[in-house]
């Protein structure tokens, strides 16, 4: 077994959908059950391998494998493989995601491995094209009314998002004139929770692998009785249960940084709303 393969079989895949691929088998077209079989002997793929390339690994069609996605409900293939990708992203560190890219950068099926710009850039337009289609536009423009309705912003982002935080909490300061943002434990972070109330809002951003102070601090805001607004990737974020309002934004795998394409995105068009509203 390559090292690729020991490294990436041993992050689980959502066992839900390879039960409910082996429950409902039988259903599939005959093409339909090759690729079932496949996918049930190389659960990884689904996170890691481009339609393109699963359906010649699987040498099937890449119809049938967008009618097989269907058939389990998803809209296409680019949708099943984001649910694998976020379970994983969940459970690789830092050091695991630079291995597993440093491997996949060796195992290419002997074609020449994408550059990381290549492949950065790429996964970043997957995510904005996602963000396009997923946004609930009602759900956006309620999260104006919040800002417009509140007394003080306050934007937490800690470790990775703390970029996110500061570049979100600039670009509101142009319109508010009371917002802080917090990306981190300390004297000056509690005196501004201290600071909030029912008429304010925060907004809560938390990307795998989901930093503990900035749920702690969405905590210790919800105890205030704040409106909080998440900005995160999953259900299965812990800053999920705190909030009001939430917004799943992409992010993408595998990488051993972050990119934020998606998130920034949506901090701009947010604020730009809000100013030409």
């Amino acid at each position: 077994m390559t090292p690729m393969k020991e490294q990436i079989q041993s992050v689980p895949i959502p066992l839900e959908v390879l039960n409910e691929i082996s429950r409902r088998k039988d259903e599939f077209t005959p093409r339909q059950r090759i690729f079932a079989e496949y996918v049930l002997q190389n659960p990884e793929s689904l996170a890691f391998l481009s339609i393109t390339d699963l359906a010649k690994e699987a040498r099937v069609s890449q119809a049938t494998i967008i009618r097989f996605c269907n058939a389990l409900g998803y809209d296409g293939y680019a949708q099943l493989a984001r649910e694998a990708q976020q379970a994983i992203q969940v459970e690789l560190g830092t050091v695991g995601r630079f291995r597993l890219v440093r491997e996949m950068r060796r195992e290419s099926n002997g074609n020449p491995p994408r550059s990381s710009f290549e492949r950065v850039v790429v996964q970043e337009i997957e995510n904005l094209t996602f963000l396009a289609k997923s946004i609930k536009i009602a759900d956006f423009y309620h999260c104006l009314d919040m800002m417009a309705e509140a007394d003080r912003i306050c934007v937490i982002g800690c470790l990775s998002s703390t970029s996110l935080a500061v570049f979100f909490g600039y670009t509101l300061s142009k319109l508010k004139p009371e917002v802080d943002v917090i990306h981190g434990h300390g004297v000056m972070s509690s005196a501004i929770c201290q600071r909030l109330s029912e008429k304010s809002l925060v907004f809560l951003i938390a990307f795998p692998r989901y930093p503990r102070e900035t749920v702690e601090l969405g905590e210790l805001a919800a105890s205030r009785g704040a409106r909080i607004v998440a900005i995160t990737n999953s259900h299965i974020s812990p800053i999920v249960p705190l909030a009001d309002l939430v917004f799943f934004l992409p992010v993408g795998i595998p990488s051993f940084v972050d990119a934020y394409a998606s998130p920034i995105v949506r901090a701009h068009t947010r604020t730009g709303a809000t100013y030409t509203g």
